[in-house]
């Protein structure tokens, strides 16, 4: 069927082009299809499948894979993502579905993560309400798909740089920097902070940060605790 499908789109000269998928048939699209590409499709595998229905999904769901462990067993050391997504691409998850996904230690010490993931689906949800509920080995553990409402966003405080409240409403007592949580703006990082102002009397010397740069010394994210400020898109909060 898929063969006939794609022949049938070579002869009417269109660049789409269909492929198998865990949960149909997937056609690859280089720009967006238009109404006789999904007629002919749709009157191709009619024959062979009984009321077939060709559409294009127009909507996201999301999802999550939750009490996944984050380490390798009986190690500290974590799961590479990588590891991860490949065991994702065997899963019950259909990867031609997913537009990301993000694998996410729930604390800085915490043994388990969770999986985020974002689906292309269609307006009423198909995807995701087939998924949500059932269960898959992940990291050799038996774990559970939970749905996720779609949120407008969580806000960062511009004050204290936590998550989850506005500036207006922070109740830490001073303005801290997302660099080094220190109580001055980010602008003034450079003047006011040791690791940046050097160290003329140590030998060899340390020269401070040139005043055209921005700091390159290590920090840790006040949320993930990873190396990197506050305000860096890369922090998976």
């Amino acid at each position: 069927m898929v063969k006939s499908a794609n022949n049938a789109l070579v002869h009417a000269k269109s660049t789409l082009r269909a492929r198998f998928s865990p949960r149909g048939i997937t056609c690859a699209t280089a720009n967006v299809p238009s109404t006789s590409d999904l007629d002919i499709i749709e009157a191709t595998l009619s024959g062979g499948l009984l009321g077939a229905c060709v559409c294009i999904p127009a909507s996201r769901s999301f999802i999550k894979i939750v009490d996944v462990p984050f380490f390798k067993p009986s190690t500290t050391k974590p799961i590479p993502s990588a590891e991860v997504g490949a065991q994702l691409q065997c899963s019950i998850i259909p990867s031609d579905y997913v537009v990301h996904w993000r694998f996410v230690q729930n604390s800085p010490k915490a043994e388990f993560a969770t999986v985020w993931i974002d689906l292309s689906d269609l307006q009423r949800g198909t995807c995701a309400s087939q998924l949500i509920g059932r269960r898959l080995f992940l990291n050799k553990a038996e774990v559970l798909i939970k749905g996720v409402k779609a949120h407008t966003g969580t806000p960062q405080c511009q004050r204290c740089w936590h998550w989850g409240h506005n500036t207006e409403v922070c109740r830490h007592p001073a303005m801290h920097c997302p660099i080094c949580t220190g109580p001055h703006l980010k602008a003034s990082h450079r003047q006011l902070t040791g690791c940046c102002q050097g160290n003329p009397k140590v030998n060899p010397p340390v020269p401070p940060t040139p005043v055209d740069m921005p700091c390159t010394h290590v920090c840790s994210c006040i949320n993930c605790g990873n190396k990197h400020a506050a305000d860096d898109h890369r922090c998976p909060y």
